[in-house]
C-alpha cells in the first residue's frame, strides 16, 4: 500500500534527477538524487540526524525570592486609607500653625 509520503518522495526525486540531467547530464541526474534522497530520508549524503535539543533547566534561585498569593497580587500592604473630613482638617490646621510659627521665628530673628 503506497502512502502520500512515499508518493512524494519518489515525485521529489525524479524532478531533482531530471534537473540534474538537464544541468549537469549523467553526473548532476546522480547529484540531484543523491541531493534528493538526503533530503526526503534521513539517510543520503549525510548522516542520520537529530534534532539539536536546546531546553533549558528552569533557573533556581535557592528560595530567595518572595510568594505572592494570587487573591493577594497587586495589592499594597498597608497602603493608602481613607481619612475622614476631622482628620483632614485637623491636619491642615497643624500645617498652618507650624509655618505661621516658623514664619514669626524668622520675622523675630531679622529685627
Amino acid at each position: 500500500m503506497f502512502s502520500i509520503g512515499d508518493i512524494f518522495k519518489k515525485a521529489v526525486t525524479g524532478v531533482a534527477t531530471w534537473a540534474g540531467n538537464a544541468i549537469g547530464g549523467p553526473t548532476g541526474g546522480k547529484i540531484g538524487a543523491a541531493l534528493a534522497g538526503s533530503l526526503m530520508n534521513k539517510g543520503g549524503l549525510g548522516a542520520d540526524y537529530q534534532i539539536q535539543d536546546t531546553s533549558q533547566a528552569p533557573v533556581s534561585y535557592g528560595g530567595r525570592v518572595g510568594f505572592e498569593r494570587a487573591d493577594e497580587a497587586g495589592s499594597v500592604r498597608g497602603g493608602p486609607k481613607t481619612a475622614d473630613g476631622r482628620d483632614l482638617a485637623m491636619y491642615w490646621d497643624r500645617k498652618l500653625m507650624t509655618a505661621m510659627g516658623k514664619d514669626a521665628e524668622y520675622k523675630k530673628k531679622l529685627t
